[in-house]
């Protein structure tokens, strides 16, 4: 299965369900256990291993535009949610309150720590884990997941392309001052369309050409059968994913956000969730040493 470069060599050898169940499993548990040091443990995890996977450039750019949603989810809840007990002050006659920006603030690490995950995990599975993992059983559902995934860039691409195109030809720029931004839309959208329906039917030709619903079974060129080997590291990715659903299940639990929140003490349950979330990063890091003592 080909991966980024930067993807730790030691999933190669592992069956696609490992590193998927593991990436799946640790965004279920980030995106369920809304308690502080969780949300905290997950976001440096993702971060961490957003820096090593995808490099500095490419995570600072994505931070470019998360980091103000983050900001702005802290200090619109507030106005939205006054409730709490702890005043903080007074904004045109509306309190607020510590709990509602801390719930706030939980709330925009939760998306944050959500995005670095799904970054991580485009590195680390490769484009086609969907397609591998699912290709047999769900041949249509992969089909479609797998091309909407890949037509949404490729409109997007074709918009800047298309807006290029009008702004350098002088006789589309005066039927487009007629209309207004209506008229540039209208004829946005009418190349659009009509280029991504030349492209369904040259599609749908490859595919029936490709022998496409030939089988009742689809057929894989590149079968990735469970392996002995892989058993072991699917068990241990299963136990730690169960250990740890069941520990934020019970910090959740002892957690509140309204009326007050409870002193946060140190507890033995962080450290199997916060080796889960350094698990990735140590690989690649391992992998890197690998490669820079090779002569």
């Amino acid at each position: 299965m080909p991966r980024s470069p930067n993807a730790p060599a030691v999933f190669e050898s592992l069956h696609p369900s490992v590193p998927a169940a593991f990436l799946l499993g640790t965004l279920g548990v980030s995106m369920l256990a809304v308690q502080p040091v969780y949300l905290v443990f997950s976001l440096a995890g993702g971060l961490f291993c957003s820096l090593l996977c995808r490099g500095a450039r490419e995570t600072l750019w994505a931070l470019r535009w998360q980091l103000p949603l983050l900001l702005l989810l802290c200090l619109l809840n507030p106005l939205f949610s006054a409730s709490g007990s702890t005043l903080l002050f007074r904004l045109a006659g509306r309190g607020v309150y510590l709990e509602s920006l801390a719930f706030g603030a939980c709330m925009g690490a939760l998306l944050l720590s959500t995005l670095l995950w799904l970054g991580c995990a485009d590195v680390l599975l490769g484009p086609d884990a969907f397609l591998d993992l699912s290709g047999r059983g769900l041949p249509v559902v992969a089909l479609m997941a797998s091309m909407t995934l890949r037509l949404v860039p490729q409109l997007m691409g074709r918009a800047r392309e298309v807006e290029a195109t009008l702004d350098a030809c002088s006789a589309a720029g005066e039927a487009r001052g007629t209309g207004g931004l209506r008229g540039r839309a209208a004829r946005l959208n009418g190349v659009l369309l009509s280029w991504s329906l030349e492209d369904s039917l040259e599609r749908a030709a490859a595919m029936r050409a490709r022998g496409w619903g030939a089988r009742e079974r689809r057929s894989s060129y590149r079968p990735h059968p469970l392996r002995p080997s892989d058993a072991p590291g699917l068990a241990l990715v299963v136990a730690l994913l169960l250990l740890n659903a069941l520990l934020a299940w019970v910090a959740a639990g002892q957690w509140r956000f309204y009326p007050s929140m409870p002193t946060l003490l140190p507890w033995w349950g962080y450290v199997p969730w916060a080796l889960q979330l350094l698990l990735p990063s140590l690989l690649v890091l391992r992998d890197r040493l690998i490669w820079w003592r090779l002569p």
